[in-house]
């Protein structure tokens, strides 16, 4: 069934019922995606202010240099993130307010290039610096080694050029709805940027979570759940968990699918700005900790240590031992001197007694000891 539906004063081209629904429900997603980016938005700046308070509150820092490194890097994804965000909300506001006559205008508008363009851009500056810091932290947990990371850094580089690809279509192409270009030009680029993301996030999450279990076990120092929250933070699991669902919804072409990629947009800024803060508030491991030098020296220093520990505990033991049998010994021989002296010697003098009592209780805490 087609109509043609005038709406105050605006006509529309005829749609069939269907078609009319898909516009309400792609529009009413639309709008309430808005205040749920911007309630996400919310907690990735409480998450922000602590890790910088944090960062503030330390005492004493050994190395000055990475500490202003990690603090820029999550600074400017944040500035970077609240840019995206702002634009997204003077977009809605284009569309439902402003150029909202009809659910067919607002359907219909399209923003100018300038602001698609920037959009576009902030999501590959964000994309590239979250998974260069995953994979930094990749890096240094496997001892800096490139052998490691060159899966990653590849697929972050195909992701940056299908991005960079979404964008310019989304920007510069034709002049049609971006919800349509989306579904019929874009939808393959899209899905394969979240899997080479979600490659990314894949690679580094499972290599880190081996070394810290690895590195963890080694050492034997750390508990079970402290090392699971070393897990979650250092290896961003969250946020790869969240990408799965992403793509296998936008490979659907899920409705759900928006609220997932707010969900991941503000993931991809909280996680690494949890793990930055983590690292440059000093309560991650050193970074020479994770070497397989430092494993084996650490282990020998534990050894060590533990017999060392017994020995004291076994002298310690044995000390006690005779502190305790000193004084019945002492008690026995003071009865046994006084009995002695009472009976051979009545007229012995004070100084005869006293050195008698004290040599014979030298000679015993010799023995003893």
């Amino acid at each position: 069934m087609t109509a043609a539906i005038t709406y105050l004063g605006t006509a529309t081209p005829e749609l069939t019922d269907s078609q009319i629904e898909a516009i309400f429900v792609n529009l009413d997603t639309q709008l309430n995606n808005m205040p749920f980016a911007a309630f996400l938005h919310g907690i990735y700046t409480g998450v922000v202010a602590v890790t910088l308070w944090a960062v503030a509150s330390r005492n004493k820092c050994q190395d000055y240099r990475r500490p202003h490194f990690l603090v820029f890097t999550i600074l400017l994804l944040y500035i970077v993130s609240t840019v995206g965000i702002c634009y997204q909300w003077s977009g809605i506001d284009l569309m439902f307010i402003a150029e909202g006559g009809s659910f067919w205008t607002s359907y219909s508008f399209v923003p100018d290039t300038s602001a698609l363009a920037i959009v576009g851009i902030v999501a590959l500056l964000s994309t590239v610096l979250a998974d260069a810091t995953l994979i930094w932290r990749c890096w240094i947990v496997w001892g800096r080694s490139w052998c490691i990371v060159l899966v990653p850094i590849a697929c972050t580089t195909l992701a940056t050029a299908s991005r960079g690809i979404i964008t310019y279509y989304t920007a510069f192409g034709p002049l049609v709805p971006p919800r349509a270009l989306f579904l019929e030009n874009l939808v393959r680029w899209s899905v394969l940027y979240s899997s080479l993301i979600l490659a990314t996030l894949l690679w580094c999450t499972i290599l880190i979570i081996y070394r810290i279990w690895r590195v963890g076990g080694a050492a034997g120092r750390i508990r079970v759940y402290q090392r699971v929250i070393e897990m979650l933070v250092e290896s961003a699991s969250l946020y790869s968990a969240m990408l799965v669902v992403l793509v296998v919804l936008e490979a659907r072409n899920a409705v759900a699918g928006d609220y997932i990629e707010e969900l991941a947009v503000s993931m991809r800024g909280i996680i690494p700005t949890v793990l930055v803060g983590r690292v440059a508030a000093g309560h991650a491991r050193p970074d020479d900790s994770w070497s397989e030098s430092t494993m084996r020296s650490s282990l020998r220093f534990g050894n060590h240590s533990s017999s060392h520990n017994d020995t004291e505990m076994s002298v310690g033991s044995g000390w006690d031992t005779s502190s305790a049998v000193r004084p019945d010994l002492e008690e026995g021989l003071e009865d046994i001197t006084e009995v002695h002296v009472e009976e051979t010697a009545p007229t012995a003098s004070a100084h005869d007694y006293s050195a008698h009592v004290v040599g014979t209780s030298s000679s015993v805490d010799y023995s003893v000891v």
